[in-house]
């Protein structure tokens, strides 16, 4: 029997995939808590008149700045779309390089990267990251973006565009996947616009995440070039329902992704973000709960729709922070033709970005109460030195034990070995008395079984 490796990509409890099995705990689903009663990014420039506002946040951490790459715009007639960059040292507070690119209002001190005059500012790109692996140092940076220029022509799709700095970029001369496929021809499509890219480290390719009608498509592509034929993975469970967007992204030993959820309901016609996993970037499912975000309240900038951006939450010390955009505007475009009761009970005001932040790993816990549980783990081959837990215990305990194939306690490892962690750490190893080495149960199957009381397990791994 073939027994996965527990190293140092970590094990969550979104699925339970992981799991054998578990007396009296239950499992939890977290949402992120929103950063303030406002957006952190908003258009306020001159150039920056646009309702809509797509976007894509890393944390570039070779400079040490944050970096958002945003769409703007409609700021003169017909001028229609631009791309911006704001950098940021916190994340928080944002600024507007004079990057002295483009031309807008007669000036080219802004923060410009994408002009109006490219493709008559018909693009808007969802996704732009930085791609440490690519040997090439001209495409550093990486895109996909829908263009509605040549609207029912064949060149209106999905372009992609590198970069060697995130502020010149190299566009696709011709869509990557069009709107409109030309009959007898290899072109891939149709899809729509509300795309994103995933740069899959663990199997080192790409993932475009399409819209084709109701479903959701996805395609790769090892080299950026060459992409496959978008198929289904993910569909609306019922009409009322759609699946506007989502991303994906590695973390630990799985996939997440996040989802734009639109309620289509005459009235509703809002959109909130949600939780997606996967074991094998393939086959994708939906977490249970409560949204990852949700709507604002009444009185907040997003009450209505929220949208992802088009890049991984990042991790920043002991949390994630997860960016997304938001407005106080109902998606429906003539409200009226769904119901006049939602025709004014909203801000046309334009979107801005937003900050939410987790726990680091806390998407899901594993929780008992006073009473005391245990989770076992399905046994795995050690690689490392040390167990280490993201666990909230410090008004409780957990302790660990390993297991042979019989389910028996390993001398030395047992839960009476083990040292009680009675704290609140989103990385504390686990030490049994007697200085046991873990080295010396290499290439033996283990499980783990982790007893808590009134305590949350989060993530496990080995260091």
């Amino acid at each position: 029997m073939a027994y996965q490796i527990l190293n140092s990509d970590k094990r969550l409890f979104v699925d339970m995939a992981d799991v054998e099995s578990r007396q009296n705990v239950e499992r939890v689903f977290h949402q992120a808590r929103k950063h303030g009663p406002h957006p952190v990014l908003r258009q306020e420039a001159a150039w920056e008149q646009h309702s809509g506002m797509t976007a894509s946040v890393v944390l570039d951490r070779e400079e040490g700045v944050f970096k958002a790459w945003y769409m703007a715009g409609f700021y003169a007639k017909d001028q229609e779309h631009v791309q911006c960059l704001a950098t940021s040292e916190d994340g928080i507070h944002w600024e507007r390089p004079e990057l002295e690119i483009h031309e807008a209002l007669g000036s080219k001190r802004n923060n410009i990267v994408i002009p109006a005059s490219h493709h008559d500012g018909k693009d808007h790109w969802e996704t732009m990251l930085k791609d440490n692996e690519d040997p090439d140092p001209q495409r550093r940076y990486k895109a996909i973006g829908w263009s509605s220029y040549d609207w029912g022509g064949p060149l209106s799709g999905i372009y992609s565009a590198t970069s060697p700095d995130g502020l010149q970029w190299s566009h696709s001369p011709e869509p990557v996947f069009r709107f409109h496929p030309r009959p007898d021809a290899d072109d891939l499509g149709p899809v729509g616009d509300a795309q994103s890219l995933m740069i899959d480290t663990e199997k080192r390719q790409y993932v475009a995440f399409l819209r084709g009608g109701p479903d959701r498509l996805m395609s790769v592509s090892e080299d950026f070039v060459r992409w496959t034929a978008p198929r289904p993975f993910l569909s609306p469970l019922h009409e009322e329902e759609a699946l506007y967007n989502n991303t994906g992204f590695n973390y630990g030993a799985q996939y997440l992704g996040i989802l734009t959820h639109f309620d289509k309901r005459p009235l509703e016609q809002t959109q909130v973000l949600r939780l997606l996993s996967s074991r094998d970037s393939e086959t994708w499912d939906r977490v249970p709960g409560e949204p990852l975000v949700d709507l604002g309240e009444v009185g907040e900038w997003d009450r209505f729709q929220l949208l992802l951006s088009g890049a991984p939450p990042i991790p920043v010390g002991d949390k994630l922070y997860i960016y997304y955009r938001g407005t106080a505007r109902r998606h429906a475009k003539v409200p009226r033709e769904f119901d006049p009761r939602i025709a004014h009970d909203q801000d046309p005001g334009t979107m801005a970005i937003g900050l939410a932040t987790l726990r680091l790993d806390g998407f899901a816990s594993m929780n008992a109460s006073f009473d005391g549980g245990s989770v076992t783990t399905r046994p795995f081959l050690l690689a490392g030195d040390e167990l280490r837990v993201n666990v909230k215990s410090d008004y409780g305990k957990l302790v660990a034990e390993l297991l042979d194939l019989e389910g028996k306690a390993i001398p030395g490892f047992a839960s009476g070995d083990c040292v009680e962690i009675l704290k609140d750490a989103v990385s504390a190893p686990i030490n049994w008395r007697g200085e046991q080495d873990l080295r010396k149960l290499r290439g033996k199957p283990v499980s783990i079984r982790f007893s808590l009381e009134n305590a949350r397990l989060y993530a496990y791994w080995c260091a």
